[in-house]
């Protein structure tokens, strides 16, 4: 019975706009024209140019724009999410329409100046499902929309994850604070003397959901220009500062900077340049110890020798923070073992309980060392069995079988058939 009502309301709702509509004077006595149907259905301006100037989309999307742009695009384009590139001195807006008479979009990404924006799979599914049913969206057709607020630049729209495939032969240029999309194995970036920083100051962060690395090194004047300057990032909290004086006299110079980015096939990590970066107050210094052997664990990465540095640290977007970091792992304490071996023992390869085999006579000094556990330092003596010491006047010494085991008991000592003492 509800359902009935909803649906009788529903229908009420449709007579009475289209009551409403047919009060006002159309602007044509013509039906097929658009603009009498945009009057009959209340349609927003852009309906017309929406309905039928729209070009066919597809992935990747590449071009340059001065004016609104539409194109007809499939759920199946929209469900990909978007990464959106944008080239130019003001910001572009990117629009997705589930029909040509909706007021408002479904999905809206404005993109700053010289900036990356994107919206993955999971927030497009979400705006799509507050649409409408699965099988309602699932039958129309999107529209989108795409312009500029004033000027001229060029976009790229990719979906959501992938990115242009910057190469030596045609790079993208290389903008401070724009987000690239790495999912190539390898990446080239060219940035232009003007955008080097006439401070020097800057940094590189490079972002992996599973912490995979990057190679990530720069060159001067090409993409196989001379090197200057490598690291290897994980970690997003972890950042890569070039030489500030390299970047000053490579700007007074005039000469290009190189950005290349490398990593494994089948990952996608995305690579950021940040200029002038801002910095925060100090943080506590860490003081920390523990026995040599185990790790320590510091600010995403791992230790496992005596270190003091000063960790510099991705605090916000822009901004770094130092943090003192002094580390200390404490030297075993020595055990000493002594042993008697046989010669003919010895030659096969005496292996110790420690697990070291020895093969000579001697002091050896031994590390027992095992995964995240306190090292042990064994001092290990292997002597040539003597035989029982001469037995003292009054020395009381006689013969006793233990577990199958032969052993001579000497004043209450025990010693098996080589002469060896047995604790």
């Amino acid at each position: 019975m509800k359902g009935k009502s909803l649906t009788l309301c529903f229908a009420l709702l449709l007579v009475a706009m289209a009551a409403k509509a047919w009060t006002e004077t159309p602007p044509t006595n013509d039906t097929t024209t658009c603009e009498w149907k945009q009057w009959y259905y209340k349609a927003p301006d852009f309906f017309c140019e929406c309905t039928y100037n729209s070009r066919p989309f597809s992935f990747p999307l590449d071009t340059v724009i001065s004016d609104t742009i539409w194109y007809t695009a499939t759920i199946n384009d929209v469900l990909q999410g978007i990464s959106a590139y944008w080239f130019a001195d003001c910001p572009v807006t990117i629009e997705v329409y589930i029909l040509c008479v909706s007021q408002e979009p479904t999905v809206k990404i404005t993109v700053g100046k010289n900036r990356m924006k994107e919206m993955d799979v999971t927030e497009i599914g979400r705006r799509l499902e507050e649409a409408g049913s699965n099988s309602f969206i699932q039958s129309l057709t999107p529209h989108i929309r795409v312009y500029p607020n004033g000027g001229t630049g060029r976009v790229y729209v990719y979906p959501y994850n992938q990115g242009p495939h910057s190469t030596c032969g045609d790079p993208l240029p290389l903008r401070p604070g724009m987000t690239y999309v790495c999912d190539q194995a390898e990446n080239v970036y060219r940035m232009d003397p003007t955008d080097i920083p006439a401070s020097g100051n800057a940094f590189i962060l490079w972002k992996q959901d599973k912490n995979k690395p990057a190679d990530i090194w720069l060159t001067l004047d090409s993409c196989n220009g001379k090197e200057a300057g490598r690291t290897v990032l994980s970690d997003s909290l972890h950042v890569y500062q070039p030489d500030a004086d390299m970047l000053k006299a490579a700007r007074a110079a005039k000469r290009e900077l190189w950005m290349h980015v490398k990593h494994a096939d089948g990952i996608v990590g995305r690579a950021i340049w940040y200029s002038n970066p801002k910095y925060t107050e100090e943080a506590p210094a860490i003081n920390n110890s523990t026995c040599l052997g185990k790790k320590l664990t510091i600010n995403q990465r791992d230790y496992t020798s005596d270190t003091t540095f000063n960790d510099t640290l991705r605090y916000a977007t822009d901004t770094l923070q130092v943090q003192p970091v002094n580390l200390t792992f404490t030297q075993p304490n020595p055990e000493y073992d002594t042993v008697r071996v046989a010669p003919s023992e010895l030659y096969r390869g005496y292996r110790h309980s420690s697990g070291v085999v020895l093969d000579a006579y001697g002091d050896t000094i031994v590390d027992v060392v095992k995964a995240n556990s306190c090292t042990r330092r064994i001092q290990i003596t292997i002597l040539e069995p003597s035989g029982i010491e001469e037995l003292s006047e009054g020395t009381r010494a006689y013969k006793t079988i233990q577990n199958g085991q032969l052993f001579i008991i000497i004043d209450d000592r025990k010693y098996n058939v080589l002469g060896q003492p047995n604790e």
